[in-house]
C-alpha cells in the first residue's frame, strides 16, 4: 500500500466509521437493497454457520463497498470492509450444487432473492444456499474499518 493511501484512507476513517454500516431488513422489498450492499461479496464456506437450535444462520464476509464507489478517492481506490449478516428465523436450509464447494477456496455472492418463505442466496458456481424462513429479519454490520482495493468487480 502506498503512502498516499494510507493518508487518504486515515483522513476518511472518522467520517466511515461514524457511517458503517449497520441495517436491519424485515420488508421484503428491502430484499433488493440487500442484496445490492452484498453484491460482489467473497465468503469462505467455513464462515457461513446456521444454528438450528436458535434458528439463525450467520455468516463473515469481505464486502464490496458499493456505496463509496461515488465518493472514490483519486487513482480509483474502492473500499472492501469485513462485514456480518444474520438471517433470523430460519426453519431449515438446502444447499444447492453443494458438490461444488471446495472449502479451500472462496464463493462470491451474485445476488440475494426472496419469494414466500424463502431466501435464496446465490453464489458463483452456481451454488445457492436457500433458507426456509418464518418471517423475514436480515441484520448486515460491518465489523471492521475499511480498506482500500484498486479493483472494482465487474459485471457483464
Amino acid at each position: 500500500m502506498k503512502f498516499e493511501d494510507k493518508k487518504n484512507i486515515s483522513e476518511h476513517t472518522d467520517e466511515y466509521d461514524s457511517q458503517k454500516l449497520k441495517l436491519k431488513f424485515l420488508d421484503k422489498d428491502e430484499i433488493k437493497i440487500f442484496s445490492t450492499l452484498c453484491q460482489d461479496g467473497i465468503f469462505s464456506i467455513d464462515e457461513i454457520i446456521y444454528n438450528k437450535s436458535d434458528k439463525v444462520l450467520i455468516a463473515t464476509f469481505s464486502r464490496f463497498c458499493w456505496e463509496l464507489v461515488e465518493k472514490q478517492i483519486k487513482n480509483k481506490t474502492f473500499y472492501r470492509v469485513v462485514s456480518g449478516i444474520r438471517i433470523c428465523n430460519v426453519n431449515k436450509i438446502n444447499y444447492v450444487n453443494k458438490d461444488k464447494i471446495d472449502t479451500s477456496k472462496f464463493i462470491n455472492l451474485l445476488s440475494v432473492n426472496n419469494e414466500e418463505n424463502e431466501i435464496s442466496l446465490n453464489f458463483s458456481l452456481n451454488i445457492t444456499i436457500k433458507l426456509l424462513i418464518e418471517r423475514l429479519e436480515i441484520y448486515l454490520d460491518d465489523l471492521d474499518m475499511p480498506w482500500p482495493t484498486g479493483k472494482k468487480p465487474m459485471h457483464k
